[in-house]
């Protein structure tokens, strides 16, 4: 029996708001985790309860310790507003992965509506509703221009990585299933909880690597219970979205006679669909998503060898 070996993951901003979830969802998890909570203050971390455990190594930052950390960890969650430490982390961790990595060994949480203070004119007016809301037209302190500078550094670093960008962060909106999408464009809330779920899961997707994505989060709806794959495959990597990748990629459509916005829409549609299961296709006529989720045959029989009545009622 082959005996897995816990992979240490450092959560920088371990005592804000998201670092702490992050933490709870990583000691939750079934998979084995040992976890570096990298933090800046020390009576915080003291008061901070799930940072108490034995699987939790709290790292009080200075270069030596963030040095000797990232010489031990194998993957990085970064929920912290600055980049201090996050070069040296990424160096190493770029040491460490090969071809055969499962997923990103960097997951930056970043923040919705990051590029469109750098949008033109014409690109404003066509999707107001993204860019006239108020933390793009104020932009205090210059907030999104610093995220956007740190998801650079991120993609210029050489290393595995995914860039996380939730919507509006609510503690009270209701948990539900993580939406996502790219360009920027998504508005509305996300669950607290959820992008500390999302975060932890998209450690083990490997579609989810050289990606930016969006999130938000669709209140009462269950998460895929077979992870985000579906969701991700289409999505592009950030070396696919310049104009030569633009260019291959209406030629590949045009040639399969896919509309742009048809496979866009089908995209987001697909998870929208009630249940866990996540696959329409598997459904048989007169079976249930919640029958589909637990296994059960639906009224009419198996897919493929239903019993279809020769009238249906009105």
């Amino acid at each position: 029996m082959e005996v897995k070996h816990a992979r240490k993951v450092v959560v920088a901003g371990a005592t804000g708001r998201t670092g702490r979830l992050v933490v709870e969802e990583l000691l939750r998890s079934d998979d084995q985790f040992e976890i570096f909570a990298l933090v800046r203050n020390e009576t915080k971390a003291a008061e901070t309860p799930s940072l108490q455990e034995p699987k939790v190594r709290v790292v009080t930052f200075s270069d030596d310790a963030v040095q000797q950390m990232s010489a031990e960890v194998d993957a990085a969650i970064w929920c912290s507003d600055g980049q201090d430490g996050l070069e040296v982390v990424a160096e190493a961790l770029k040491k460490k992965q090969d071809k055969n990595d499962g997923g990103p060994r960097i997951v930056f949480c970043s923040s919705a509506a990051v590029s469109r203070p750098t949008w033109g004119q014409s690109k404003q007016q066509r999707f107001e509703g993204a860019a006239e809301i108020p933390i793009v037209r104020l932009n205090p302190g210059d907030i999104l221009g610093k995220k956007r500078a740190v998801e650079s550094l991120v993609r210029k670093s050489g290393v595995s990585y995914v860039i996380l960008r939730p919507t509006g962060l609510n503690d009270n909106w209701p948990e539900g299933r993580p939406l996502l999408s790219q360009g920027d464009l998504a508005v509305g809330r996300t669950s607290r909880q959820d992008l500390a779920s999302m975060l932890v899961a998209i450690l083990d997707e490997p579609d989810a690597a050289g990606k930016t994505v969006e999130m938000f989060s669709v209140a009462g709806y269950p998460k895929p219970a077979e992870g985000y794959a579906r969701a991700l495959a289409p999505l592009l990597r950030d070396s696919e979205r310049g104009l030569r990748g633009s260019l291959q990629r209406a030629v590949s459509r045009l040639w399969r006679g896919i509309a742009p916005a048809d496979e866009a829409t089908y995209g987001l549609l697909q998870q929208l669909l009630p249940g866990e299961a996540q696959d329409s296709a598997r459904l048989a006529m007169g079976q249930t998503y919640e029958q589909l989720d637990r296994g059960e045959e639906g009224r009419l029989g198996s897919r493929g060898k239903e019993r279809v009545p020769s009238t249906f009622g009105s």
